[in-house]
């Protein structure tokens, strides 16, 4: 209860000294707040607040106008904000808390105000936009055609049954002479009826998302999928399935092959190995390209600062970036 009173009072004291308006010191400095005779600044207020959250907080207004430079407010945009705030709102009610608790702990900004959160998502979408755009932007010729040499190939269409390995059966044995079983139930199946009797049997043992779809996996590359996979698949003929199964990290595979169709080309294949580049890139935890991105996005728009401080900070936190790649 003393706690409260405490902080009914301290509350009192911040109404009494705005109420009647900022008073000054005799060198003109504006006090914002005092306490037992102690008066802060407007000053004093501003060196601590820099001090503790300039830097971000500077360079958070830069990138914010960067963004909204940089990226339009597309109806799309708004609808992924307007997903984002149900997700929101839905976990409040879940766990029967405010609006504001759950926007802070999830994009740190503590509001109880749906349009301030809806805005708040949709500067953040923009940035990450603009961040995307110019990632992509900068990718090499070089890296489009390695990256289409190395993941691109025919594109095949299968059937599959996936048998996983419990954590019971540690030497997979069990997963084996399952998937071992499956095979010899397709050598005594009809040629003509083998495709309806993996799809039955897909149905019922595959531990594979595909399973209801009979195992079906469409139009894949090498890329795609891990190489012990694309490897049984590719050796396969129309209408063949492996003679033994075949072991990746997941468990093991029957395979069906259905069909296959021609290498893409590189010129048809760009904007989408792009995109891929582009978000290989974003999701490497151990790279610094979101930073990189927003550097060079920055120098762009001629960043210039007018406080030594927040400058410094950020030479530093440049050169720690170089020291990251040179590791």
């Amino acid at each position: 209860m003393k706690r409260r009173i405490l902080m009914v009072a301290g509350c009192l004291a911040l109404v009494l000294t705005t109420a009647c308006g900022n008073p000054k010191l005799k060198n003109g400095e504006e006090v914002v707040v005092s306490v037992d005779g102690k008066q802060i600044t407007a000053n004093e207020l501003y060196k601590q607040i820099k001090k503790d959250y300039g830097y971000s907080a500077a360079l958070n207004l830069i990138d914010m106008y960067i963004a909204e430079k940089e990226v339009e407010t597309t109806d799309e945009i708004k609808e992924q904000a307007q997903s984002y705030l149900d997700q929101l709102k839905e976990i409040a009610e879940s766990y029967d808390m405010e609006l504001k608790d759950v926007a802070a702990y999830y994009i740190g900004l503590s509001s109880n105000d749906e349009k301030e959160i809806k805005d708040y998502a949709i500067s953040n979408i923009k940035l990450s936009t603009a961040i995307e755009n110019w990632v992509s932007q900068n990718i090499t010729d070089k890296e489009i055609e390695d990256y289409y040499n190395e993941k691109y190939s025919e594109k095949l269409s299968v059937r599959h049954i996936l048998i996983n390995i419990e954590e019971s059966d540690k030497d997979g044995k069990k997963a084996l002479e399952t998937a071992k079983d499956l095979i010899k139930q397709l050598k005594k199946t009809d040629k003509d009826k083998l495709e309806d009797k993996f799809i039955e049997l897909a149905k019922e043992y595959s531990d594979d998302g595909t399973y209801s779809e009979g195992g079906l996996y469409e139009n894949f590359m090498k890329g795609d999928v891990v190489s012990e996979f694309w490897d049984a698949s590719s050796k396969l003929k129309d209408g063949e399935y492996t003679a033994e199964p075949v072991k990746t990290e997941y468990g093991y595979h029957v395979i069906l092959r259905k069909s296959a169709s021609a290498k893409p080309s590189l010129e048809d294949s760009k904007e989408a190995i792009k995109v891929a580049i582009t978000n290989e890139k974003l999701d490497d935890s151990s790279s610094n390209t979101q930073y990189e991105a927003m550097i060079a996005l920055r120098e762009k728009y001629n960043i210039k600062f007018y406080d030594s401080d927040i400058e410094n900070s950020y030479k530093d936190f440049k050169d720690s970036l170089k020291t990251d790649d040179q590791k």
